[in-house]
């Protein structure tokens, strides 16, 4: 319940070391690399240049402990559900991610949402605006490849134009001359 709402407000990974990630996966290092490397797990370099990497807490655990946790999350809302009596208060029953409102006020769920809710408008507006340089580079790199064409058109028809140039002097005998006088 909690790591679903932490998750989408951002609490829901931890930053560490390449090392501290294959102690904590029970991987190697280059193993743990490419991990990261496969995820595309933002990287920083901190002062002391170790670099460090944002890993989602769910890559954290081991796989026994993300099924236990999943367990004991689904008894506990089995219990809570079981607990209330559907049919006499079903508006106190909320998206099982959330909880019931007798567990958490509407006030705390309306401002974990709201946090969410900023958060993750955010991370779209980072994103669009990643997208919008991406296209403006692609878009430069075209211009780019054009102008590059254009040039190597250019050049190819001097080129033949010189050629035709020289086949003229040399049917003429002009050319042996030029080239005798050196």
């Amino acid at each position: 319940m909690a790591s679903d709402i932490s998750l989408a407000v951002g609490d829901g990974s931890r930053r560490m070391t390449y090392a501290e990630l294959a102690t904590v996966r029970g991987t190697s290092l280059p193993s743990a690399r490419r991990l990261v490397l496969r995820h595309r797990w933002p990287r920083q370099t901190g002062n002391d240049g170790v670099v460090r990497i944002l890993v989602p807490l769910r890559f954290v655990q081991s796989p026994s402990e993300r099924a236990a946790l999943a367990v004991a999350d689904r008894d506990r809302e089995t219990v809570r559900l079981s607990e209330s009596d559907m049919s006499e208060r079903p508006s106190e029953v909320t998206s099982p991610h959330v909880g019931t409102t007798r567990d958490m006020g509407s006030d705390t769920v309306t401002t974990t949402l709201s946090r969410a809710l900023d958060t993750l408008s955010e991370q779209l507006g980072i994103a669009n605006r990643r997208a919008d340089e991406e296209r403006a580079r692609a878009e430069r790199a075209e211009l780019l490849a054009a102008d590059a064409q254009a040039a190597e058109r250019i050049a190819r028809d001097e080129a033949a134009g010189l050629r035709t140039r020289l086949d003229q002097l040399q049917a003429r005998g002009l050319w042996s001359r030029l080239r005798n006088k050196r």
